[in-house]
């Protein structure tokens, strides 16, 4: 296991440490410093899968977190690996704390810059954010990778390999606690610090393609980037939508709000002030989850197969054996769609049983004026429209959603 940290200080600015999971032999190094972090063999290639990271020389002594992904089942068996081929793994250290968020890319370590290049944007970067109980590599990543592609083993789930390829720069990134991003002191999901951690991503993609420097201005002519557009899906569209009630147009351009759990007639109850019940702690027994609970999600017949449902609970036992602990949830009592005033798509299946048509419809109707607004339901899909048969349905809409209509500050994108 890799024992120090890996928020790395250079000149007093945050530096990223890049791990490149892929089956192709000729691993993309960053510098000539590299070291290589660890291999292993897959089982169903005879190819090595290579994690890297950049120079390690200079390291912040202040630094809170000793464990990084290659502390989490993610990044320390041959099986957690496996789900990561085809990915650029990235951690970047969060604010306040310096904690480790694994943030995952496709073909992203040459970031398309914010110019007013012809074309260029049209390669707009996206943020995914995942649910309640399972972390972005098996929602956002099944199924996918060359590994997969030579092996013929079914049809790529992958969201962000269907985004990519519909020309979006797809990023999705863990929760604490979740897949590939360790659990903090707490060990505890709390909703404020997941706004909070989203923040420090966006900004993270944000200078990654130089829009931190190029501000949100131009004309349909000589178009400019905008700042990434933001997914949040299930659980993660409430944490998504607290983002863009608290930044507006600041840190994101574009809000989806999928499969979105919002309902103005729930209270989320307040923590008692008192209890006899231990504090959590590494020593609490963790619940388990299970595979059974992976496939919940899937109930229209005709609409996956069997074998890829399996596959999805196999992923999500890798990667999430345990349940995340979310605590503080009547934070999410702070949800008010008025205060979200960035163009919005809210997008769900017509029979998810989380997300009905009616709050939907809520959801929408109320969602602060002067922005565009857009609301699609799919039809014969239910809460994973994304993983379905269908899912081409649900990755067209949200690349037409991202690059076309509206802008943030008003001017029309061609």
């Amino acid at each position: 296991m890799l024992a120090s940290c890996s928020a790395l200080r250079m000149g007093g600015k945050s530096t990223t440490i890049l791990l490149r999971a892929s089956s192709s032999t000729s691993t993309r190094f960053l510098s000539s410093s590299q070291h290589q972090l660890w291999s292993s063999s897959s089982s169903s290639s005879s190819q090595k899968r290579h994690m890297t990271f950049g120079s390690d020389n200079i390291r912040n002594s202040n630094t809170r977190c000793s464990m990084t992904i290659a502390d989490t089942a993610l990044g320390s068996t041959t099986a957690g690996t496996t789900l990561l081929d085809g990915l650029d793994v990235y951690t970047v250290p969060a604010s306040g704390d310096d904690h480790p968020l694994s943030v995952y890319g496709i073909d992203s370590t040459d970031p398309i810059q914010s110019t007013h290049e012809k074309d260029l944007h049209k390669v707009r970067p996206i943020l995914l954010l995942h649910g309640r109980t399972w972390s972005s590599i098996p929602v956002f990543h099944l199924m996918g990778g060359p590994a997969h592609d030579e092996d013929h083993d079914g049809e790529s789930r992958s969201l962000m390999e269907a985004l990519r390829d519909t020309g979006l720069q797809p990023y999705a990134f863990d929760f604490r606690g979740f897949g590939g991003t360790p659990p903090d002191a707490t060990n505890g999901v709390e909703p404020f610090r997941c706004v909070s951690d989203v923040e420090t991503v966006l900004q993270w993609i944000a200078e990654r393609h130089g829009m931190d420097s190029n501000p949100i201005n131009g004309t349909p002519e000589e178009p400019t980037f905008e700042m990434p557009a933001l997914l949040g899906w299930s659980q993660g569209a409430l944490v998504a939508q607290m983002v863009a009630q608290k930044t507006a147009h600041h840190l994101l351009s574009k809000l989806i709000l999928y499969g979105s759990i919002y309902d103005p007639l729930v209270r989320y109850p307040r923590d008692p002030l008192y209890t006899t019940s231990p504090v959590a702690t590494e020593a609490t027994e963790r619940l388990k989850n299970t595979p059974d609970s992976a496939m919940e999600d899937f109930t229209i017949e005709g609409t996956i197969s069997h074998d890829t449902a399996i596959r999805f609970a196999e992923a999500s036992m890798v990667s999430d054996p345990y349940k995340a602990n979310w605590t503080h949830l009547y934070q999410f009592n702070t949800l008010d769609p008025g205060r979200v005033h960035v163009p919005t798509l809210v997008v769900a299946g017509d029979q998810d049983p989380y997300a009905p048509i009616r709050v939907q419809g809520d959801l929408f109707a109320n969602l602060g004026s002067g922005s565009d607004r857009t609301w699609s339901i799919l039809a014969d899909a239910d809460h994973a429209a994304h993983i379905l048969d269908g899912r081409s349905r649900f990755s067209n809409l949200v690349t037409s959603f991202v690059k076309n209509g509206k802008r943030s500050d008003k001017t029309f994108m061609s």
